[in-house]
């Protein structure tokens, strides 16, 4: 992984790092010099973190830096995470001639793909995106995103009022969270008794908080910091919010549903490839007044939240922890290193 900051594509890395290594692989994590969260990654059996300096553009440099540490280290195999690692990847692969695998998190064009043995597409959707552009369908399988929050025993109901709304993630456009905060400003000027923290940090922070003093709703929101502990947080809310313009698959979904938590998401590509309307309340997207409807069913309909909490639980369990889902990856890695 050869970004800096971090998002939902930086916590698969971590993640896959880290539960590859608790399953007794040797695991080799490479990421940027300036990644902010290497600490998750250092003191950790099995696990060797490498950052490395990375060129600019296309300079060829950052890929001999990445092959010479793949031959030390003997790597039967390189899995990257986002474009500019597959590009550097594939081209450190190549040169110390070990396979790659490259793992999807956008909607990407393929034109730096070009060294990558196979791709691994985390919905049906994100494989139909690939398949469009011509890749060959016997390079590219589906392996969903996993997380390792330990799932809870049984969903649970909301606690005494006021009703604690939850959204994390970065503080960017795409992710609505100005969409959320006008939302809320609905339900408390429709008697909800609620209240709302958004955790994380990002470039619509200073924005978002303008826009909190703006409605007048400061006092009842709480806006970052960024959340290391999710299971904490999520155990402290009584409903998880998703209010994201765009969001490929979404890290977060599958954490609330580990914690049996009632989700409130708007129809975006991620969501509605692993959630149906039996699982969870889904809203137009960009739509104040369908997210203000959606999290005032979620708060005044305690019973039905939990039915749809208890599902998502069982398929959080059945489909998405990390327990089903290393398997699916450890087997990929054996067909292509020993076909």
């Amino acid at each position: 992984m050869l970004a800096r900051g971090f998002g939902g594509a930086q916590r698969s890395f971590v993640d896959t790092a880290l539960a590859l290594a608790e399953r007794g692989h040797q695991v080799q994590a490479i990421c940027h010099q300036d990644f902010v969260q290497q600490q998750s990654l250092e003191g950790v059996p099995n696990l060797r973190l490498h950052p490395v300096r990375v060129g600019v553009g296309r300079a060829v440099g950052t890929a001999v830096r990445i092959a010479i540490l793949l031959r030390r280290f003997k790597a039967d195999i390189v899995h990257t995470s986002l474009t500019k690692a597959a590009l550097h990847g594939g081209r450190a692969g190549r040169l110390a001639r070990v396979p790659l695998v490259a793992k999807l998190h956008n909607y990407v064009k393929l034109g730096e793909y070009g060294r990558v043995h196979t791709l691994i597409a985390p919905t049906e959707d994100q494989r139909g995106h690939v398949l469009a552009q011509g890749w060959p369908a016997d390079r590219v399988t589906v392996v969903p995103y996993f997380s390792r929050v330990r799932p809870v025993d049984s969903a649970r109901l909301p606690g005494t009022r006021p009703t604690r709304l939850l959204a994390y993630g970065r503080h960017v456009h795409k992710k609505g969270f100005d969409v959320l905060l006008r939302a809320f400003k609905r339900l408390l000027d429709g008697g909800v008794d609620c209240e709302l923290a958004v955790g994380g940090h990002g470039p619509e922070s200073p924005r978002l908080r303008d826009l909190a003093n703006d409605l007048g709703i400061a006092g009842q929101v709480r806006l970052g910091p960024w959340i290391d502990d999710v299971r904490t947080a999520l155990d402290e809310a009584d409903v998880f919010v998703l209010p994201s313009r765009r969001e490929p698959f979404g890290i977060v979904m599958l954490e609330a549903m580990a914690r049996g938590l009632p989700i409130v998401t708007t129809r975006t590509q991620g969501p509605v490839q692993v959630l149906t309307d039996d699982l969870a309340t889904f809203v137009d997207i960009d739509s104040v007044d369908a997210l203000s409807a959606g999290l005032r069913e979620a708060a005044e309909n305690p019973a039905t939240a939990h039915k749809k909490a208890a599902a998502a639980l069982e398929l959080y369990r059945t489909t998405y922890h990390a327990d089903v889902v290393l398997p699916r990856l450890e087997g990929l890695y054996d067909a292509i290193v020993s076909p």
